[in-house]
């Protein structure tokens, strides 16, 4: 597959610096240096979830014996689970800048500015920018500092010479496979766009794919000009806009949530309740059976005992190799 290379280069090999007994003081840490972790391979299968009550609203204080999982039908043990806020968090926005999204770009830079200063408050959760219309372009790498996310987004523009297409699931696949893939701990991408996919080399279940194996989840919002009027073909008022249908497809398949700006949902509204979600995450944990063929996909069911609870988790994951 030929995806399009980012503009910016991806990922940096984290290393660790020999310990020396100097007594000179540390040097402060370089915001987009990625957090050095320790990684152990193994089989398990990371869960990314979030228990909602009747109202809507995330549902806290649960424990593991709270939770029921199945693979392929078949129960099996929850052996890691732990509050989703204890972990690192990592975030890529991904705004459209095509054309139909000129005149959008404005409110989009200010509710994104807000939206980072929110979700980045641990030393560990990081955040990167990307933008796509015909390219794909990261505007900044990942990275700890709000200021300068806050000055990435002043970047964002439409380029009439790129302005003519829209590769959606080329960029999902490409920030899955090079942004996110190798991060620890949670994992998120953010989408702003009209839904509009035009010129991309990959499929929507491609795209797909490689965020299930990558255990990312997808935060998708539909916002034009329609939505933000509500006039006819609103994605507010029509749900069967084919935009929307592809955006709640990323979304439900990799246990995010699919959104749309409408006059009585703003975009500012949106990032709160998606920050919430990130926020009160369950992180749970498993061994698939020996018997699993590797490089499978598998079916997940996530539920709570409390019948008036629902999970929102990824549907399904692929077996390690």
């Amino acid at each position: 597959m030929n995806c399009l290379h980012l503009t910016v280069p991806l990922l940096m090999c984290a290393t660790l610096a020999a310990q020396t007994n100097s007594v000179a003081p540390a040097p402060a840490p370089d915001p987009d240096q990625p957090v050095a972790t320790l990684k152990v391979s193994t089989r398990v299968v990371a869960i990314s979830a979030v228990v909602k009550s009747k109202d809507g609203s995330p549902q806290g204080g649960l424990t593991r014996d709270d939770f029921l999982l199945k693979q392929d039908g078949r129960e099996e043990p929850i052996r890691y689970f732990s509050q989703g806020s204890d972990l690192p968090l990592t975030i890529a926005l991904m705004v459209d800048t095509s054309g139909s999204q000129r005149t959008l770009i404005s409110d989009e830079t200010l509710a994104s500015d807000v939206f980072f200063e929110t979700m980045l408050t641990a030393p560990q959760d990081r955040a990167a920018l990307v933008q796509f219309d015909a390219r794909i372009a990261q505007l900044k790498p990942l990275t700890t500092s709000a200021s300068e996310l806050h000055l990435a987004l002043l970047g964002l523009r439409s380029d009439p010479q790129f302005a003519g297409a829209t590769r959606l699931n080329d960029a999902v696949f490409t920030v899955a496979q090079k942004v996110l893939a190798n991060e620890t701990g949670r994992k998120a991408m953010v989408i702003l766009t009209d839904g509009g996919e035009t010129g991309s080399q990959t499929s929507l279940p491609k795209a797909i794919e490689q965020a299930e194996r990558g255990d990312i989840q997808i935060y998708s919002v539909l916002y034009s000009i329609q939505d933000t009027l509500g006039g006819p073909g609103s994605a507010s008022l029509h749900a069967t806009d084919p935009g929307q249908r592809l955006l709640e497809q990323l979304s439900e398949s990799t246990g995010g949530r699919a959104f749309a700006v409408s006059p009585t949902l703003s975009l500012r509204q949106i990032f709160a309740a998606i920050a919430q979600d990130l926020r009160l995450q369950y992180e749970l944990g498993y061994t698939p059976p020996p018997a699993t063929p590797p490089n499978t996909y598998h079916r997940l069911e996530l539920k709570v005992k409390q019948k008036k609870l629902t999970v929102q988790a990824r549907k399904g994951f692929f077996a390690p190799p």
